[in-house]
């Protein structure tokens, strides 16, 4: 916590500071707003009600979590996030300045939702759930926001390299592996290759190309060049583990995008996530089936 605390500018860093340390017991989000408390999201959910950030406090304070370059950041902040040291997400709301329809850059900042990462333990009876015979199987990791999806991904990577195969991820967003000058902050395996804040159109044959991974792993699955990515890959034999936003199969299949996708291309297992961050609901095959894992 003292990491995530040394994120933060003034005044926000001495008030996060003075908390005791169960505040942050299992700290999963720190929602930020104009004017209204800073608030807490773990274990419970704790107002700070004599700390409301002011508009000049919140632009400081994204000014910080941008280098004070937020130009650097142009493509993240148009895009509604920001990726911290350490794979922690922050989420951006605010005034939309759109260029010919599209978001160009978000002004005035009302709203952060700082969404904190953490390298758990994966559980390692998954490992059955995504494998075959020492081979992983085409997997998609279905979960309404906030549930997990990425610590997930992160533990079935490192699961599946310390099996022994060779694992390519592709981290478009700077969160699963929190790469720092080339290095993981996040323990993905000693055989696991990363390409950060690349497009999967452009990361997953790069990878499949230069590095010969058994499965390639990713997350958030939803844009339209996603889908020859994939093809490319399986069509070279390479497995792939990736996530998509939804509520179950049912409201996946729904979506016209990820409806194609999921369509289109071979899942062999679906781990369902719901009730609680973490939790798995289920695991299926393609017609819908639970299947059972060790």
């Amino acid at each position: 916590m003292q990491r995530l605390c040394g994120l933060f500018c003034e005044p926000f860093k001495k008030k996060l500071s003075a908390l005791p340390s169960e505040a942050f017991a299992g700290l999963r989000e720190l929602r930020i707003r104009v004017g209204q408390p800073l608030t807490l999201l773990g274990t419970d959910e704790r107002a700070l009600g004599d700390f409301r950030p002011s508009r000049a406090e919140m632009e400081q304070l994204f000014l910080q979590f941008c280098g004070n370059s937020p130009y650097a950041y142009e493509e993240q902040i148009a895009a509604g996030y920001l990726t911290l040291p350490g794979g922690h997400r922050v989420g951006l709301c605010g005034h939309a300045v759109l260029r010919q329809g599209s978001l160009q850059r978000l002004d005035g900042i009302q709203g952060m939702n700082l969404r904190v990462a953490r390298d758990l333990a994966p559980q390692t009876r998954l490992l059955g759930a995504v494998t075959r015979a020492g081979s992983a199987l085409n997997t998609l990791v279905v979960s309404s926001p906030g549930l997990g999806k990425t610590t997930l991904l992160r533990g079935l990577a490192r699961l599946l390299s310390e099996s022994g195969l060779q694992v390519g991820v592709v981290d478009e967003r700077g969160e699963l592996a929190a790469m720092e000058r080339g290095v993981p902050q996040m323990n993905l395996g000693a055989r696991t290759d990363v390409m950060d804040f690349c497009p999967k159109s452009q990361a997953i044959p790069l990878l499949v190309r230069a590095m010969a991974p058994q499965v390639i792993v990713t997350d958030e699955l939803g844009g339209e060049d996603d889908l020859s990515a994939l093809s490319e890959a399986s069509r070279c034999g390479v497995a792939v583990i990736a996530s998509a936003h939804g509520r179950d199969l049912h409201d996946i299949r729904a979506r016209p995008t990820l409806g194609e996708i999921e369509k289109r291309f071979p899942f062999e297992r679906y781990i369902v996530l719901a009730g609680a961050p973490g939790r798995v609901q289920g695991v299926y095959d393609r017609e819908g089936r639970a299947c059972s894992y060790a």
